[in-house]
């Protein structure tokens, strides 16, 4: 009876230990595969759910801050043009303040654009703007250093914002209309502009920044008409767009009543079109013989007496013969004296003078991009290298 105790005791006791070892491996399965066979696994979020806190709350806190970082780069890329790999640097370097960030990016922008700035810039866009009243117009050459940024959307809006400055500016031109290339950089960019109230120069440092060429403003026209029987016209070539206020060539026009009387502004503006146009064409370099400079006039005079002395002619026909020549120099180089382009049989002063009476040409302005810049020929495979050692910078 007492070996049945012991044997019993013993069975219970490997009961246990079975029991145990059961329990143990059960523990060590649930902790691996978070079940055990035949007991269902918690559900992911019942706890957080149970407590009232959602498991999806950090996902979709993480999706409002990538959400607000895109929204960051899209708004600082526009307002400064910049790279988009440049945009991001910006804002991850400032942790993501967008201020900080812009004021980064113009750091860099200014710096790379003083790099740039000793290269030959001899392409680019020739732009107009008149204002609303008709009576002011402005015309500027902006240059860049490819053909192909000159077609650039964001260099097409700079030179736009450049012409609206200066056509706004008072007081910065001389009396030929011409403005100092200084106070021309130093001009606010107006209120809808890419940079309203930034200066020129800035604007175009920032450009230059972003289509990574040397941009540069290199001349303007200021133009105003008093109303008294005055009235402007331009004509824009090679536009590169229909109807874009900006091109190759340009040219600005003032016609006047001679009397100082009121004219058909409509009929005197498309007259001032027309001498736009042939000035363009034809490219006078002064307005009439009293707009020639006597140094200008004394040099030509001497260089036709040395050309006839010697030939033994009579002084007085020497005379007659520098006095005609003179007058083809005339007809050559000054906008009233020359053959109107559209109709030879006339000069231009008859045709304004035969479309209105008593209309005049008073002043003209012509612009045609990279004239008078030296270009340099370039070894083409080292300018591509350089644009990709200066991209890689």
């Amino acid at each position: 009876m007492m070996a049945a105790a012991a044997h019993a005791s013993r069975r219970s006791g490997r009961s246990l230990l079975d029991a145990l070892a059961a329990a143990s491996r059960s523990a060590i399965a649930t902790r691996r595969f978070g079940t055990r066979a035949g007991v269902d696994r918690v559900p992911p979020g019942a706890i957080g759910r149970a407590r009232g806190v959602s498991s999806s709350a950090p996902s979709q806190r993480a999706a409002r801050d990538k959400s607000a970082e895109l929204a960051m780069i899209k708004d600082l890329r526009e307002k400064t043009g910049a790279p988009l790999m440049d945009v991001k640097k910006a804002l991850s370097a400032a942790s993501f303040d967008p201020e900080a960030a812009y004021a980064e990016l113009r750091t860099r922008g200014l710096a790379a654009a003083s790099k740039k700035a000793g290269r030959v810039a001899a392409e680019g866009l020739v732009g107009v703007s008149v204002s609303a009243c008709g009576q002011r117009a402005a015309i500027v050459e902006v240059n860049a250093e490819t053909d192909f940024v000159s077609r650039n959307e964001q260099f097409l809006k700079l030179v736009a914002d450049v012409s609206n400055a200066a056509v706004a500016a008072t007081g910065v031109a001389d009396a030929d209309g011409l403005v100092d290339t200084r106070a021309l950089e130093n001009l606010a960019m107006p209120a809808g502009s890419v940079s309203p109230g930034a200066t020129v120069a800035e604007a175009a440092a920032a450009t230059a920044a972003s289509v990574r060429e040397n941009i540069r403003v290199r001349r303007a026209y200021i133009m105003t008409a008093s109303g008294a029987g005055e009235v402007l016209g331009h004509y824009v070539h090679g536009a590169v767009a229909s109807g874009a206020a900006a091109g190759r060539q340009a040219g600005l026009v003032r016609v006047s009543s001679r009397d100082g009387g009121d004219v058909s502004v409509e009929k005197a503006r498309g007259v001032a079109n027309k001498v736009a146009m042939h000035a363009v064409a034809v490219a006078p370099r002064f307005l009439d013989p009293e707009g020639i400079p006597e140094d200008v006039v004394a040099g030509e005079m001497a260089i036709l007496h040395a050309q006839i002395e010697g030939s033994g002619k009579p002084a007085n026909v020497v005379e007659k013969i520098v006095v005609g020549k003179m007058r083809k120099f005339h007809e050559e180089t000054c906008l009233t004296k020359q053959k109107f382009v559209m109709d030879d049989s006339m000069t231009v002063e008859k045709f304004v003078d035969g479309e209105v009476n008593g209309l005049v040409v008073s002043r003209f302005a012509r612009l045609k991009v990279g004239e008078g810049i030296e270009v340099q020929a370039k070894d083409f495979a080292a300018e591509v290298a350089a644009t990709v050692a200066d991209t890689a910078a």
